[in-house]
C-alpha cells in the first residue's frame, strides 16, 4: 500500500514542480533544467513533457518494485527543487514590490 502513496507525492511534487515553474517563467524566469528548457517556450508542451516523464517512471516502479527507491529518492529531489522554486517565486515577487 505504501507504493500508492509515494506515487501520490510523486505526482502533487511533479504537480508542484510544474505549476511553480509555469508561474516563474510568466514573471520572467527560466527553466534552468536543460532537459526540460526546450518544452518551456508552452505551457502545454512542459507540462506533456513533465507528466509524461513522470508516468514513465511510475509505470517503471510498478513493473520493477526494486527500482521503488529511485522514486523515493526522486520525490525528495523535486521537493527540493519545488522548495527552490517557492523561494525564487518570493524573491521575484519582493522585488516587484520594491
Amino acid at each position: 500500500m505504501s507504493i500508492i502513496y509515494e506515487i501520490i507525492m510523486f505526482y502533487g511534487f511533479q504537480f508542484d514542480d510544474y505549476w511553480t515553474t509555469i508561474l516563474g517563467i510568466k514573471r520572467g524566469a527560466e527553466e534552468k533544467n536543460p532537459i526540460a528548457s526546450p518544452f518551456a517556450s508552452s505551457p502545454l508542451l512542459l507540462a506533456l513533457y513533465k507528466f509524461g516523464l513522470g508516468t514513465f517512471a511510475a509505470i517503471l516502479i510498478v513493473q520493477f518494485p526494486a527500482l521503488n527507491i529511485l522514486l523515493f529518492i526522486d520525490t525528495i529531489f523535486e521537493a527540493i527543487i519545488t522548495f527552490n522554486n517557492i523561494f525564487e517565486l518570493n524573491k521575484i515577487k519582493r522585488k516587484e514590490r520594491g
